[in-house]
């Protein structure tokens, strides 16, 4: 195809002008609730936006509550779900009234997949200390202290180590003193008291275990970097603190790194529940500054209900085994990770950088989201949070437990295999998976190459993912062997391997799942002028920084990021064009604030999805996406074509002819409806996210440049896009996706 075929591909004039183009949310006022259904819905393509808006609410009823007993009062370690009878069991415990020990203890080595032992292999004695130091062997949670073996954490030795329950007390027993963390190698100790080499330390032995050391001493010169466990902070690392549990256990529960302990009477994952018969009790939300600000109690929860009437749709949260989530939380040992937020010394809610943290992140939106249900009968989905990003990043392979089903094999092998678990589990527990084959079941799959290695029992539930790859004959793209979903992996568990789970399937239907943006945290965009930042020129012809395949496979990408990079390196671009594409060796200066200076960014993909549309959208750069048999985030909802340029894979080599040939009408066309469309790709209707967002929108607003860049977009030299000026907890994508929905409802019956 000649080049001037492709251009017409690619470009359409614009017929209007840009100051025919009104619709812009930035111009017409605030967004808010009460804004017309045609600004809201503005780009979107069928009917689910209006429909939403316009349905009929339904009565909202007060909340069923259970009542049936756990026997014997979970072991005095878990807690009763009134709704089953099953007792929920924190790490640590398992089984019929949480009976049952679940160990995690801290090794320097894994098994081999063909040991059929399936209890953990422990390297620690009695005292839960390392029996030789020096002995070869490496996991992450080898430990040179004493190991509290529930969660594979190591605490230090010594007078301000830990000091374990002792071994006859009664289960559930916290221990005599819970003692200093040494989070990993790094900061362990490098040799034996008498200076033999241990096994991985890389601190020396004085610093950690001299006269003055940090496990010694109250004030010791040298201090870890304390970045878990999360529930202790300080300057040495051994100051109460909260961490994470979506919803903050719903003010009716303390949070045990990620597991609630509901109060007397409260059940539930995140102690939601009042158990039948019982009076409610005030939440301790309100009252608690640090929770106030990000979380609210579930308006479900509360009688009378907070409205006499709601919109659909109603979702029916699981309470899943906390294996699948809850217990992913506690062995994680790092704050930041598996999270879309975490806590940080004296109580201060962070943001988290995680780019998978729209699982925890959606899970916690509808824990306090209006439209969650605690009636299963009433409800239009379910939603089933399995945390597998959690497990496959920071859980997998830090310690030999847990595993799904051997130690080794593929990461997504672990993945898959706990969402079979998840929907068995399911299936035993509840009879709303048979009643319509799932199909009213909604899963998430963050994962870098999505849902394409989903068991394929789940197919016909509602898919939340990041990368919507089309092609109905897939093979793993990967470049990273660990998430190879091609490769199969035998063990005893599994001698027919795993990918019979998988095969057969399309990696995502647009008929019934969803592409959907990642999760990126309000400070990611904070300079953006979308976000009121000054308005710069877009000096910038063309943008990525990012990995660029300099050490990949050309599996990476399939090819496109080395070769846009290598032709811009080759033809020197940047002094030409002003083209910036390179690693963070090439290109220098703040991320977001060079976004907000380019005209085109470059989306390609990774090892699967690309974290760089929403970079770009949230930024108001127009995507120029290079990614073939793919769907953008949220392509089926809006029109995307209307701020966004794509180019097959064949034609990367003239990529940069095709952009300059774009007329400066239809730039601005596509720069006007970036602004009305990009809050949609951006998560901010939790109440915390929504006060950070404020708050960094007041800020940018009060900037003497901003005032200036304002007055100049509106004179003749406009500036595109505009700044938004609505409310970022209305029509975010939490909300786009809930607004999906509701048109899905029909669909799944």
């Amino acid at each position: 195809m000649s080049c001037a075929v492709l251009l017409l591909t690619y470009v359409v004039d614009a017929v209007e002008t840009t100051e025919g183009l009104q619709l812009d949310v930035g111009e017409s006022g605030q967004l808010g609730e009460d804004t017309s259904v045609e600004v809201r819905c503005t780009k979107t393509k069928g009917s689910w936006c209006s429909d939403y808006l316009k349905q009929a609410p339904v009565p909202w009823r007060p909340a069923p509550r259970g009542d049936q007993p756990c026997t014997g009062g979970c072991n005095n370690v878990g807690r009763c779900n009134y709704d089953t009878g099953y007792c929920d069991c924190p790490a640590g415990w398992t089984g019929h009234g949480c009976k049952t020990r679940q160990k995690r203890p801290c090794t320097n080595h894994f098994r081999t997949p063909e040991d059929p032992n399936p209890e953990p292999l422990s390297h620690i004695g009695p005292d839960k200390r390392d029996l030789n130091w020096t002995e070869p062997g490496f996991t992450p949670s080898r430990c040179y202290g004493i190991c509290d073996d529930d969660l594979g954490m190591c605490y230090c030795d010594g007078p301000l180590g830990r000091i374990p329950a002792p071994d006859d007390a009664p289960a559930g027993t916290p221990p005599r003193q819970r003692g200093r963390p040494l989070l990993n190698l790094f900061e362990q100790p490098s040799t034996t008291y008498d200076g033999k080499p241990t096994w991985g330390g890389h601190t020396p032995y004085e610093k950690v275990y001299g006269p003055e050391g940090y496990c010694n001493v109250s004030k010791s010169a040298w201090k870890p970097s304390c970045g878990g466990p999360e529930d202790l902070g300080g300057e040495y690392c051994d100051q109460p603190n909260e961490a994470f549990c979506p919803g903050a256990c719903s003010g009716h529960g303390a949070c045990n790194v990620g597991f609630c302990i509901c109060d007397e009477g409260y059940y539930g994952h995140d102690c939601a529940r009042r158990k039948a018969g019982l009076p409610l009790l005030p939440s301790r939300i309100p009252t608690t500054p640090w929770l106030a600000s990000v979380v609210r109690e579930p308006p479900a929860a509360l009688e009378p209900p907070p409205s006499a009437t709601r919109r659909r749709p109603l979702i029916y949260v699981y309470d899943l085994e906390p294996l699948y989530n809850a217990k992913m939380l506690q062995y994680r040992h790092a704050s930041a990770w598996c999270t879309h937020r975490f806590y940080d010394s004296g109580n201060v809610t962070n943001y988290s950088p995680w780019c998978y943290g729209v699982e925890s992140g959606l899970h916690e939106y509808l824990l306090v989201s209006e439209h969650r249900t605690f009636d299963p009968e009433e409800a239009d989905f379910f939603y089933v949070p399995v945390y597998t990003s959690c497990l496959i990043w920071p859980v997998l392979n830090y310690a030999d437990f847990p595993v799904f089903y051997a130690n080794g094999g593929t990461r997504v092998m672990h993945a898959v295999n706990m969402l079979q678990e998840a929907r068995e589990w399911i299936d035993q527990h509840y009879p709303f998976w048979k009643r319509r084959s799932g199909r009213d079941h909604i899963w998430t799959f963050p994962h870098d190459e999505g849902a394409c290695w989903a068991p394929k029992s789940i197919t016909k539930s509602v898919w939340l993912t990041h990368w919507g790859r089309t092609d109905v004959q897939h093979t793993s793209k990967t470049s990273f062997e660990a998430d190879n979903y091609t490769r199969d992996f035998v063990s005893p568990r599994q001698p027919k391997g795993y990918t019979y789970l998988i095969e057969g399937h399309v990696c995502y239907d647009p008929k019934k799942d969803l592409v959907v943006p990642i999760w990126r945290p309000p400070l990611h965009y904070a300079r953006s002028p979308l976000q009121g930042a000054p308005a710069k020129p877009r000096d910038i012809f063309l943008f990525f920084r990012g990995d660029v395949g300099k050490k990949r496979s050309m599996l990476y990408s399939r090819g496109v990021r080395q070769k846009i990079y290598n032709m811009s390196i080759t033809h020197n671009w940047r002094e030409k064009y002003n083209v910036l594409v390179g690693d963070g060796e090439d290109v220098h200066g703040d991320y977001s604030d060079l976004l907000s200076r380019s005209l085109f960014c470059l989306v390609a993909t990774g090892d699967g999805w690309s974290a760089r549309t929403e970079d770009a959208v949230l930024h108001g750069c127009i995507p120029v996406m290079v990614i073939d048999g793919v769907h953008m985030k949220f392509e089926t909802l809006f029109d995307v074509d209307s701020f966004s340029i794509r180019i097959p894979e064949a034609d990367v080599a003239n990529i940069l002819t095709i952009l300059k040939a774009v007329p400066p009408a239809r730039i601005r066309a596509m720069q006007i409806s970036l602004g009305q469309v990009w809050h949609r790709y951006r998560y901010a209707a939790l109440p915390g996210i929504a006060n950070t967002t404020r708050a960094i929108m007041a800020s940018n607003e009060a900037d003497p440049l901003s005032r200036e860049a304002d007055a100049l977009s509106r004179s003749r030299d406009r500036r595109y896009p505009r700044p938004f000026k609505g409310d970022p907890a209305v029509d975010d994508a939490f909300s786009t996706i809930i607004q999906w929905l509701h048109s899905r409802i029909p669909d799944t019956r």
